[in-house]
């Protein structure tokens, strides 16, 4: 059975919102000399872009239909983003370069994924 256009959206509203915040993370944790409130408000949203992520995951799941969809790159890059993000956070790698790239790679495969379901 196919995806309905209502999970469609709701599935590409999530990932974009994950994408989103991802952004303004990176963005956030950018910022040089990052002070002590700057780095809790990174604390917090590298918690809330978990929990979307966490929810895309469960609604991608949960939604046998949606399993057609090449939803796997996304979540593989997000993963990785995720990962360099806490690496540059705790201060233990600070390659902001590799960081804005695996941000890259989480917007590529989002516009591969709204180019698979012909939506804009």
């Amino acid at each position: 059975m196919p995806a309905s256009t209502e999970k469609i959206d709701i599935l590409l509203s999530y990932l974009s919102e994950t994408h989103t915040k991802s952004l303004a993370l990176y963005d956030l944790i950018s910022i040089q000399p990052r002070t002590d409130e700057t780095d809790i408000r990174i604390l917090l949203n590298i918690n809330e872009v978990f929990t979307y992520y966490h929810t895309v995951r469960v609604f991608y799941y949960s939604n046998t239909e949606l399993g057609e969809a090449e939803v796997e790159p996304f979540f593989t890059a997000f993963e990785s983003f995720y990962f360099e993000l806490k690496q540059v956070f705790l201060h233990e790698d600070s390659d902001i370069t590799l960081l804005y790239s695996k941000l890259d790679k989480m917007k590529t495969s989002f516009e591969e994924l709204t180019n698979w379901f012909n939506v804009l």
